[in-house]
């Protein structure tokens, strides 16, 4: 489920811990799994997507745009028995599919709480970026939080890094709402309490803050 920022103006590992944290009301955890490689060393070329794939996995979902690189841009969901999904990135070509990334940032499936697994996580390609959305939402409790983080490839590092997340948590009882928003690229950072009208969430308080430090790496961040 998403997770919320409390204090993401200070160094990057709190900001990230921060992530790791529930939204306030929501009561079910769920645990971090432990990081599981891909099944080839990734960057490399294989005749076929499932060929870095990990045993266990199948494949759920994929969406295809442009990423930049020579062939289409490919992102790839893949989930196991236990309802745990894999991000895999890369391009597709004459020569097979290049794969440039894989990782656990996805929300598992029952991680929704009240929204079913088709419904918790939205997966695009655009402007040559992956955005994922992780949503939730409990009814007993009247809070729906959602999560946004954006991801873009280095060429130069040959890594994916995390360059924006921004989270909104809405109490639906009341239309109260708190955003936080985290820009990795310049290390801003805004945390803001105001109201959501359905469509737009309009602050009334706002604290600025700044991050130090690299960027995360898709490869470093295991949330779910």
């Amino acid at each position: 489920m998403p997770r919320r920022f409390d204090a993401p103006r200070a160094a990057l590992g709190v900001a990230l811990a921060g992530m790791l944290a529930l939204a306030a009301g929501v009561a079910r955890a769920e645990a971090a799994g432990p990081y599981i490689p891909a099944a080839l060393a990734i960057p490399a070329v294989a005749s076929r997507a499932e060929a870095f794939v990990p045993e266990g996995f199948s494949l759920e979902r994929e969406v295809e745009g442009d990423l930049g690189g020579q062939g289409r841009g490919v992102a790839q969901v893949y989930r196991n028995a236990g309802g745990r999904r894999a991000l895999l990135l890369g391009t597709r070509g004459p020569g097979g599919f290049e794969a440039t990334g894989w990782g656990f940032v996805l929300p598992c499936a029952t991680c929704g709480l009240d929204l079913p697994a088709d419904r918790n996580l939205e997966l695009e390609i655009r402007r040559q970026r992956v955005i994922v959305t992780d949503r939730s939402l409990s009814k007993a409790d009247a809070i729906s939080t959602s999560a946004q983080l954006i991801l873009q490839y280095d060429g130069q590092s040959r890594r994916w890094w995390l360059q924006a997340l921004r989270q909104l948590t809405v109490f639906t009882r009341t239309g109260r709402a708190e955003e936080s928003r985290i820009d990795y690229e310049t290390g801003d950072t805004r945390d803001a309490v105001g109201y959501y009208d359905g469509q737009v969430f309009f602050a009334e308080s706002v604290q600025p803050g700044k991050l130090e430090g690299d960027p995360p790496t898709l490869d470093s961040l295991v949330l779910y």
